[in-house]
């Protein structure tokens, strides 16, 4: 899997390809839904599977101090985006004036001039563009106004479980690892590199480890 650093990285004489957008924290099993048929679809088509997603998290530039706790670092999302058959991985650096492009300018700009998408595979709730004014119906406007289809992908479960990394955060800071690991698919995991700390599991008798992420 390629890992981009924004759409300017896509290599002179990039083709068509399929793309799916969000954030996915978590990867849980709405995403896989959504990523898997994207994977699918480029397949299909003979064509680059891509996810476009965004560092930092959208609400850390719009909403400073208000976004959650990430269920997913960089290399793990890479990790499971990798095993689910895409291709490359773009990450989009949202910024102040990224945040500010109408959803004709993020379709232009992103879709359009630089990735030649032929095809938009998006969970039904997604929205883009200046304070989320773009909604699924938009972006299918759009794609037949530049010439691409777009598919929304639904986010529940046979059981009407709304999958979303909100869902999964509630069932982590419950405790409810079962609930968790259902929504993702697997067993939730953290990573991050052991740092050294105060020592107090020398105190407690058990030996304790400090992560950073």
């Amino acid at each position: 899997m390629q890992r981009w650093r924004g759409v300017e990285s896509a290599p002179s004489g990039w083709g068509r390809c399929v793309v799916t957008i969000g954030v996915f924290d978590g990867v849980h099993r709405g995403h896989q839904k959504t990523i898997g048929r994207t994977v699918e679809r480029a397949r299909a088509a003979g064509v680059p599977a891509v996810v476009l997603t965004f560092d930092p998290h959208p609400l850390e530039v719009l909403r400073p101090g208000s976004h959650p706790p990430m269920l997913t670092g960089p290399r793990l999302k890479a990790e499971l985006l990798e095993g689910l058959g895409v291709d490359v991985m773009c990450v989009l650096p949202f910024t102040q004036p990224f945040s500010t492009l109408t959803p004709d300018e993020f379709v232009h700009e992103v879709l359009v001039e630089r990735l030649h998408t032929s095809a938009v595979v998006v969970g039904e709730n997604f929205r883009y563009g200046h304070k989320g004014a773009g909604d699924v119906a938009a972006l299918a406007a759009a794609g037949r106004r530049f010439g691409f289809t777009v598919e929304g992908a639904p986010l529940q479960g046979s059981d009407e479980t709304t999958w979303s990394s909100t869902y999964v955060r509630s069932c982590v800071d419950a405790g409810d690892i079962g609930g968790a690991a259902d929504a993702l698919g697997r067993d939730h995991r953290i990573d991050g590199v052991i740092v050294r700390g105060d020592q107090r599991g020398r105190q407690i008798g058990y030996p304790t480890a400090n992560l950073e992420p």
